[in-house]
């Protein structure tokens, strides 16, 4: 039996294709978090709606079906929403426990990790972190999808697990 899972969620298919990366590094079983109803795909109204996101602010999340009592080890990857986790990590890690489990987490985003990791933290006090991954991509419009942190770095950051 696996004892990991790799949890994730992505809006442009970053956050997805490092879930991807890490599920196969680990051999592990994978579940993606999705929002009850899906953001817009116009990015200009999704950052009018959620320029303002904290900790405080969630959406509703798909019920999940997976059994993350049989994990010891839960691996995290979520975009970060303007300085934070995205509203939909947020959520699951609200709505489930996690406590007394293995956590390595990471953040994918352009640069600008704000309060992820911290976020994280506040929203998993008995849970023992044991590792954090800032993963950049590029900025520009045409590169969004271009990583610029190494896989040496992410393969590092799997090995603490």
């Amino acid at each position: 039996m696996n004892d990991t899972l790799v949890v994730y969620y992505s809006f442009t298919g970053n956050s997805k294709s490092i879930a991807n990366y890490v599920k196969n590094k680990l051999h592990a079983d994978i579940l993606e978090l999705e929002p009850m109803v899906p953001f817009s795909t116009d990015y200009n109204q999704v950052v009018e709606e959620w320029q303002n996101n904290d900790i405080k602010r969630d959406v509703e999340i798909k019920k999940i079906t997976t059994d993350l009592t049989k994990y010891k080890k839960i691996v995290l990857i979520t975009c970060t929403w303007w300085y934070g986790i995205s509203p939909v990590m947020k959520k699951f890690l609200k709505n489930y426990d996690l406590s007394k489990k293995d956590i390595i987490v990471a953040s994918t985003n352009a640069g600008w990790i704000g309060h992820c990791f911290k976020d994280y933290e506040t929203l998993l006090p008995n849970s023992n972190i044991k590792g954090e991954l800032n993963i950049v991509f590029s900025a520009e419009d045409n590169k969004r999808d271009q990583m610029l942190t190494s896989t040496e770095e992410i393969d590092n950051w799997i090995k603490k697990l």
